[in-house]
C-alpha cells in the first residue's frame, strides 16, 4: 500500500523503521457529497498514501455500500445521516496496515437522533494502541443543545483515553455566543490544542484539528498537496502527521491463549486436507493433456473402494504436482495495494511522482513542484484511461464471461470490513480463530454416537416392503451428473476445484463410474469423502463475536457428483411418498407454491368475515440435530432395501469437519448428528425425516417449506381454537418423539381477520404461551392481520430503490446497454417480483409506487439509448418509454406470471394438489334453454375486494378470457403466453 510517509503525494516503498520513529499520516477532506463521486473516491484511494482517511459531509446513506467506497483490505467506520436530509455524514478509513475499533458513546445519547455525525475509534498497529481518533461534522447554525451533546460525547472519550485527535467541520463561525463560550471550556477540559492554521478562501478555518497535550506538540498539519475528490474552496484538504512509538502511549492488547480443539477424537489435518495448489498459475494445456493420456487400466482391476480412491487421487495428485505450483505460506502484507487493472506504467509513475514530491518538500523549489505537479496530473489521467478500459472489459464479460462480470458486481455489494474475533475481551490470532470457530460449530451437534443398526431400523419401520434400491450405475448417469456440476474455483478438502473435474468430465467419467459402482456394491461411502471443509461467513454485518457467523460447507467434488447420482435415483422412487404439505427441496415447488396454498385457504375465510389462526414453529438447529438412528428408521419406512440402508449407514457414520479461516485450519471434529451440510443427499434426508409430521395433524392445514412449519385453521368459536391447540400439542409430541425440538421464543401465533374484535385464544407450545404478533414474515413476505400487504410493498420499494441506486452508480461509465439491463434485471426487478404473485396489489397507489422504480430506470436507459432524457420538457408517457426500451409494466408481468403458473398447473406440468383443488371447472346444469357459453373456470365471488381483487381471482378471470381465444389444453406455452399478454395489456 502506498502511503504519505514523506508527504501527501503517492508514496514510494521505504524500508520499515522501528515503531518509535514512525508517523501515521491522516488525510482529511470535506467531500461535499460522495454519491456522485464514489467511483472517483474508490479509484483515488487506491493510489493515495495516507494511513487513515477522514471524510466529512459524505452524503452517504445505507444504500451506498462499503465496498463501493473502499477496496478489500481496508476498514471503514461510518456515521451516516439517517433522517433523509442531504449531505452530512462522516467516516474514517484505515488501510490494511492499521486497525480501527469503534468507541461506544454514552448510552443516554443516540447519535442517530442528533443533528451532528460523529465517528470515534481507537487506532491500532500490530495490536498496539496508538491513539483515539474522532471525526466530526455538525451542520451550520446548529442550536446550542446539539453542540452541548457533541462536546459531552468527546469529553466522555477524553476520560477513557489519553491520546486523542479530533478532526472535522465544526462550523463554529455560525454558532451562538453561548456555544463559543462552552467550546472554550470544552477545549480546556480535554486539554486540546487547535493545530489547523490552513485558511480557506475566506481566510477562515471551518475545519478544526484538536489534539490532546500528550501528542499535540508533535502533530503537524498542513494543506495536502492533492485531494482524493475535487476540492471545495471553503474546505481545503489537510495532511495531518502524528508520531507513534515512544511519544505516544502504546498498550499491548492481550491475546487469548492457544485454543484447544473440540472433542477428544480429532485427527491431524496437515497431511491430508486441502493441498493448496495455486490454480491461478497452472499450466492447463499440460494438465489437460496429461489427464487425457492417463492410463486407468490398473484402477479397473481394483475392487476395494478405498484402494480405488487412493489410486484415483494419487494419479490426480501426481499430475497436479507437475502442472500446478503450490501456494506459498502466508507472507507479510505489502504496504502497497494496487487494483489489478493498474498497469506497470501507472505504478512506475506513482513512484516517480512520490520521489519529486519528496524533493519538493525538502527544497521548496519551484522546479521540483513543477515536476511533481506534472506526474500528479499524468497519474490521474492514466488512471482515468485504464479505469475506462477496465469498465469496457467488464461490460464485454456479460457476454464472453458472465461469471467474471457478476464477480465484479458481487465485489461491490459485499462487505469489506473484517473485524478481529474476540473471546472474553481477548483478541484471537487467526489460528486461534479457526479452532474457536470449530469449537463453536461443533457445540451444536449431539455428542452421542449413533448406533446405526439396520436390523433395528427395519424392525422399527414396521416391516414395510423394501422397494427403494439402486442397481448398477451406467455411464450416462455419471455424464449427466458431471454436466450439472457448476464450474466453481473453490476447492474441497481434496484440493481439487470443481471446474477441473467438469472440464475433464469426458476423461474422468469412466474412472468415476467404476469407483461409484464399487462403492454401491460394497454399500460403502469412502472415509475421505466424509470430511467437510467449513468456511465461517458473517450472518449480516461483520462481527467480532463468533456467534455472528454461520458455517458454509465445501465438499470434495467427486463426492458431490456421487451424491448427485444417488439423490437422482432415490428421489425418483420416493417422490410419490412425499407429503403434499412439503414445498421445500422439491422440483416445481417453491416459496410461491407454499404461499399460494396459504392464501387460497386464508383469504376466503377472512373475506367472509371470519378469522384464521396460524401458528408458526421454529425448529432448534433442525438440520444439525437430526438423530441419525431415527433418520435410518425413516429411510427404512419409505422402503429402502437393507443394502441401500447399509450404504446410508456408511454415509452417515463418523462424518468429520474442519474450519478454515484466514488460511489456517482447525483440527478435525466429528459431527455425530444432523444431515450433511452442503451436500446433495442432506436436503433429501431431511424432508424424509419430517415427511410423517403432517400425518399427526388432524384438523388444521399443515404447510412446510423445508423446516419452516405452520398450522392454520379457520376459527368460528372456542371449540375450533381448542382443536388447533390439540394439533399444536400433537406436533410437539411428534417433535419429542423424533428429537427435533422447537424454539418457543421464536415460535408465534397470528390471527388473520378484519373483525373489530377477533377472538384471541392463548395457544401454548409445550406449556409456554405462544407469542402473539400483529405482523409476521413468512418466507420473505410480510403478512399483517388484515392481509393488506401495504407494509410489505413499502419495504420492497425502499429496498429496491437502494438497489437501483447501486445499479445506476455501477452503470456510470457503461456503454453496453446489455450489461446495464442485466444489472437491473438481476438486482432490482428480481426483488420487485419476488413472490409478487402473492402480494400483487390491486390498489392504484401501491401499484404506481412499484412502477415508479422501474420508470426511473427506463428513463435512464432511454437516455443511454437515444441521448435525450425523456422527462421535462419532453414529458414522454411511461408506456411509450417502456416500449422504446423493450420493457413491460410490472403489473403486467405479475399477472402474466400467475396466469402462466395456473396454465402449467392445469396442464400437469406443475404439481400442487392444494392449489389445484381451488381451480374448479364450470359445469352447466341440465337446463336446455338458450344461454351464453359458460366460462371454463369458476371465479370466486367475494364479499369484499380482498377476494374479488385477489391475485388468484384476477388470474382465473384472465384464464377464462384466454380460453375463449385458444384451447388451453392443446396450445403451446408460447402461444398461450402471447394471447395472455395481449389480453392483460389491452383488456378494458
Amino acid at each position: 500500500m502506498l502511503n504519505f510517509r514523506n508527504g501527501f503525494g503517492f508514496g514510494n516503498p521505504q524500508k520499515k523503521q522501528k515503531m518509535e520513529h514512525e508517523y501515521i499520516e491522516i488525510f482529511y477532506q470535506n467531500a461535499r457529497g460522495l454519491r456522485t463521486k464514489s467511483n472517483k473516491f474508490y479509484n483515488n484511494i487506491h493510489s493515495s498514501g495516507a494511513d487513515l482517511i477522514a471524510i466529512t459531509e459524505t452524503g452517504c446513506n445505507e444504500s451506498i455500500l462499503n465496498a463501493e467506497l473502499i477496496p478489500p483490505g481496508y476498514q471503514i467506520l461510518r456515521c451516516d445521516r439517517v433522517d433523509g436530509r442531504k449531505q452530512g455524514g462522516a467516516f474514517l478509513v484505515a488501510t490494511h496496515n492499521y486497525e480501527i475499533r469503534e468507541v461506544a458513546v454514552p448510552g443516554d445519547i443516540n447519535i442517530n437522533e442528533r443533528a451532528f455525525e460523529l465517528v470515534c475509534a481507537t487506532v491500532h498497529k500490530n495490536s498496539k494502541f496508538c491513539f483515539c481518533c474522532c471525526v466530526v461534522y455538525i451542520p451550520p447554525s446548529s442550536n446550542d443543545q446539539e453542540y452541548l451533546f457533541l462536546f459531552q460525547i468527546i469529553e466522555h472519550v477524553c476520560v477513557k483515553y489519553k491520546n486523542i485527535i479530533v478532526v472535522g467541520d465544526f462550523n463554529l463561525n455560525s454558532s451562538s455566543y453561548n456555544t463559543s463560550n462552552y467550546y472554550e471550556y470544552f477545549v480546556s477540559f480535554c486539554e486540546f490544542t487547535q493545530k489547523n492554521y490552513v485558511p480557506n478562501c475566506n481566510g477562515r478555518q471551518l475545519d478544526l484539528v484538536l489534539c490532546s497535550l500528550s501528542v499535540g506538540e508533535c502533530v503537524s498539519v498542513r494543506e495536502a498537496d492533492e485531494a482524493i475528490v475535487p476540492i471545495d474552496a471553503y474546505h481545503p484538504p489537510l495532511a495531518i502527521r502524528i508520531p507513534i512509538g515512544s511519544t505516544a502511549r502504546a498498550h499491548l492488547l492481550p491475546t487469548a491463549s492457544t485454543s484447544t480443539t473440540p472433542g477428544a477424537d480429532n485427527y491431524n489435518t496437515k497431511s491430508s486436507l486441502n493441498k493448496q495448489w495455486n490454480f491461478y498459475k497452472a499450466d492447463y494445456y499440460l494438465l489437460y493433456s496429461l489427464l487425457a493420456s492417463t492410463d486407468w487400466t490398473h484402477m479397473y482391476s481394483l475392487i476395494d473402494p478405498e484402494e480405488i480412491l487412493t489410486f484415483f487421487y494419487n494419479t490426480l495428485d501426481s499430475i497436479m504436482n507437475k502442472c500446478v505450483p503450490r501456494k506459498k505460506g502466508k507472507t507479510a502484507e505489502s504496504r502497497f495495494n494496487y487494483p489489478n487493472w493498474y498497469t506497470m506504467d501507472i505504478i512506475r509513475n506513482i513512484k516517480v511522482k512520490a520521489k519529486w514530491h519528496k524533493l519538493y518538500k525538502i527544497s521548496k523549489a519551484k522546479r521540483d513542484y513543477t515536476k511533481f505537479a506534472y506526474y500528479r496530473t499524468r497519474v490521474k489521467e492514466m488512471i482515468a484511461v485504464e479505469y475506462k478500459r477496465h469498465l469496457d472489459i467488464i461490460q464485454r464479460n456479460i457476454t464472453n464471461d458472465p461469471k467474471a462480470f457478476w464477480q465484479y458486481v458481487k465485489s461491490k455489494k459485499g462487505t469489506v470490513n473484517r473485524k478481529k474475533i474476540t473471546r472474553d475481551g481477548y483478541i484471537l490470532t487467526d489460528s486461534e480463530c479457526a479452532n474457536e470457530f470449530a469449537r463453536f460449530f461443533h457445540s451444536v451437534y449431539s455428542d452421542r454416537r449413533a448406533k446405526l443398526d439396520v436390523a433395528a431400523a427395519m424392525a422399527a419401520s414396521g416391516g414395510s416392503s423394501a422397494r427403494v434400491h439402486i442397481g448398477r450405475l451406467d455411464l450416462k448417469l455419471v455424464e449427466q451428473a458431471l454436466s450439472r456440476l457448476k464450474p466453481r474455483t473453490s476447492a474441497g478438502p481434496d484440493g481439487i476445484p470443481a471446474f477441473i473435474i467438469k472440464d475433464c468430465s469426458a476423461v474422468l467419467a469412466e474412472p468415476l463410474l467404476h469407483l461409484f459402482n464399487q462403492c454401491m456394491d460394497a454399500s460403502y461411502f469412502p472415509t475421505r469423502w466424509k470430511i467437510t471443509r467449513v468456511i465461517p461467513v458473517p450472518k449480516g454485518e461483520a462481527s467480532s463475536d463468533i456467534s455472528g457467523y454461520r458455517p458454509v460447507a465445501v465438499l470434495a467434488t467427486p463426492a458431490k457428483v456421487f451424491e448427485s447420482i444417488i439423490h437422482q435415483c432415490v428421489f425418483k422412487q420416493v417422490s410419490a411418498l412425499l407429503s403434499d404439505a412439503q414445498h421445500g427441496f422439491r422440483p416445481h415447488r417453491s416459496t410461491n407454491s407454499n404461499l399460494l396454498n396459504f392464501m387460497t385457504y386464508v383469504i376466503p375465510h377472512v373475506d367472509a368475515g371470519g378469522q384464521v389462526d396460524c401458528a408458526y414453529f421454529d425448529f432448534k438447529k433442525a438440520f444439525d440435530l437430526v438423530d441419525n438412528d431415527i433418520l435410518l428408521t425413516k429411510l427404512a419406512s419409505v422402503g429402502c432395501t437393507p443394502k441401500l440402508l447399509n450404504f446410508f449407514v456408511s454415509y452417515m457414520k463418523d462424518r468429520q469437519q474442519y474450519v478454515e479461516f484466514a488460511g489456517y485450519k482447525s483440527e478435525l471434529y466429528f459431527t455425530r448428528s444432523g444431515v450433511s451440510q452442503g451436500s446433495n443427499l442432506g436436503p433429501l434426508n431431511f424432508i424424509l425425516m419430517i415427511n410423517d409430521l403432517p400425518n399427526v395433524v388432524r384438523d388444521a392445514t399443515c404447510l412446510l417449506f423445508a423446516d419452516d412449519l405452520k398450522l392454520l385453521l379457520a376459527i368460528k368459536d372456542k371449540s375450533d381454537s381448542e382443536r388447533l391447540q390439540q394439533d399444536i400439542q400433537r406436533v410437539v409430541e411428534w417433535s419429542k418423539k423424533n428429537k427435533l425440538y422447537f424454539n418457543g421464543a421464536k415460535s408465534s401465533v397470528i390471527t388473520f381477520s378484519r373483525r373489530k374484535r377477533p377472538y384471541h385464544h392463548p395457544y401454548e407450545l409445550d406449556g409456554v404461551i405462544l407469542n402473539r404478533k400483529e405482523t409476521v414474515r413468512d418466507l420473505g413476505v410480510c403478512l399483517d392481520i388484515e392481509l393488506t400487504f401495504r407494509n410489505h410493498i413499502i419495504n420492497v420499494c425502499k429496498k429496491t430503490f437502494r438497489s437501483l441506486g447501486f445499479v445506476l452508480r455501477r452503470a456510470e461509465g457503461f456503454t453496453d446497454n446489455k450489461a446495464i439491463t442485466s444489472l437491473y434485471n438481476a438486482l432490482v426487478r428480481s426483488q420487485l417480483e419476488c413472490n409478487a404473485v402473492i402480494w400483487s396489489p390491486h390498489e392504484t397507489k401501491y401499484s404506481l409506487m412499484l412502477e415508479r422504480i422501474q420508470n426511473k430506470f427506463t428513463r435512464y436507459l432511454y437516455q443511454k439509448l437515444y441521448g435525450v432524457y425523456p422527462f421535462y420538457p419532453l414529458m414522454y408517457p411511461n408506456l411509450f418509454i417502456l416500449g422504446m426500451v423493450g420493457y413491460e409494466e410490472l403489473a403486467t408481468r405479475r399477472e402474466l406470471a400467475l396466469v402462466t403458473y395456473l396454465f402449467k398447473l392445469i396442464r400437469g406440468k406443475i404439481d400442487n394438489p392444494g392449489l389445484l383443488e381451488v381451480v374448479k371447472f364450470s359445469v352447466p346444469d341440465n337446463y336446455l334453454g338458450r344461454r351464453r357459453r359458460p366460462r371454463l373456470l369458476v371465479v370466486p365471488r367475494g364479499r369484499t375486494n380482498l377476494l374479488n381483487k385477489a391475485p388468484i381471482t384476477r388470474a382465473l378471470s384472465t384464464l377464462n378470457d384466454v380460453a375463449e381465444k385458444i384451447d388451453i389444453f392443446l396450445c403451446t406455452l408460447s402461444d398461450f403466453t402471447k394471447i395472455s399478454l395481449y389480453l392483460i395489456c389491452y383488456s378494458t
